[in-house]
């Protein structure tokens, strides 16, 4: 029904409102102007802000006046967004530790660790969350090596995680769902919880 409905807003240039359940607010309604549809993925005009976006076909519905969401009972509910890495540490270890993981946090840094088989902590995280606020390069003067060329990040959070290329994040909320999404992947019993 919304493929339709897109497909008829391409050919005559219209608009759509929809239901979108995905993006920085899930389950908003926006009106598009909708630009192209190809592989599930919808290039559309976002009427209010004017930006120009790419949509999932597949978490999005019409929005009818009067007519509740068919999608909002269907999909998973988001993980908590925390406010800090000690709120993130404490609403998210639980269900880390179900995962297999051992959690250490560090004033502005969380990270998960794996255990050898005698038992004994592995120092490496294979999972990390940290807030790096400033950059800086390492040049050698000749006698020593010495930081130069300080700078605050745009992009503080940095999430590195075993054979993954390391992502830094301007937004906490952001880094919080790739490092949740890196412990599951990488979570020492599969990333089920234990029984």
């Amino acid at each position: 029904m919304v493929q339709e409905a897109i497909l008829k807003a391409i050919d005559s240039g219209g608009s759509i409102r929809v239901r979108y359940f995905g993006g920085s607010s899930p389950g908003a309604e926006r009106e598009l102007h909708p630009l192209s549809l190809k592989d599930g993925k919808v290039r559309a005009r976002c009427i209010p802000t004017g930006e120009t976006k790419t949509f999932l076909l597949e978490k999005m519905e019409l929005a009818v006046e009067g007519v509740p969401s068919v999608l909002a009972g269907t999909l998973p509910v988001p993980p908590t967004i925390c406010s800090s890495v000690e709120e993130f540490a404490a609403c998210h270890t639980n269900n880390l530790q179900q995962l297999g993981w051992i959690v250490q946090r560090d004033g502005e840094a969380i990270s998960l660790h794996r255990m050898f088989k005698n038992g004994k902590l592995i120092k490496t995280p294979d999972v990390s969350l940290n807030f790096e606020a400033i950059a800086y390069d390492l040049v050698f003067d000749g006698e020593d090596v010495v930081e130069t060329n300080h700078r605050e990040r745009s992009r503080p959070w940095v999430l590195s995680a075993k054979n993954h290329t390391t992502k830094t994040f301007g937004d906490f909320a952001k880094a919080q769902l790739a490092f949740l999404e890196a412990a599951k992947s990488l979570a020492p019993n599969g990333g089920t919880p234990d029984a």
